[in-house]
């Protein structure tokens, strides 16, 4: 939880409130904050990634030393700890058909 609050607090100064991250969406509909102790720990740990990356998306946004890929990688680490027991459960197949564009992005430019 402490964890959970220093991404809150870090996302809070360094990300100005008018950026639109893609995956602040899918962490306010999991509705698990950092205070939340009754909350599954995976649903904590996926908070975390969340944020992660929405700060590296923000910061691949703005400075070419940060890969973009970094973001997907901290989204496919949350999506890891969502499970059908994580409530707002439906919206993960919007995340995963990102993943799988970004891929293939990937994939069409190394050949």
């Amino acid at each position: 939880m402490e964890l959970h609050q220093f991404f809150v607090h870090v996302y809070k100064e360094l990300v100005p409130e008018d950026y639109n991250c893609p995956y602040l969406e899918l962490y306010r509909k999991l509705d698990v904050k950092p205070h939340h102790i009754h909350r599954l720990k995976t649903e904590q740990c996926a908070a975390i990634f969340l944020l992660a990356a929405c700060i590296a998306h923000y910061i691949a946004d703005n400075d070419d030393m940060v890969p973009k890929s970094l973001s997907v990688k901290l989204l496919e680490n949350a999506l890891r700890y969502l499970n059908a027991r994580s409530k707002n459960f439906e919206d993960i197949e919007k995340y995963k058909e990102l993943i799988e564009r970004v891929r293939n992005k990937k994939r069409r430019n190394r050949g």
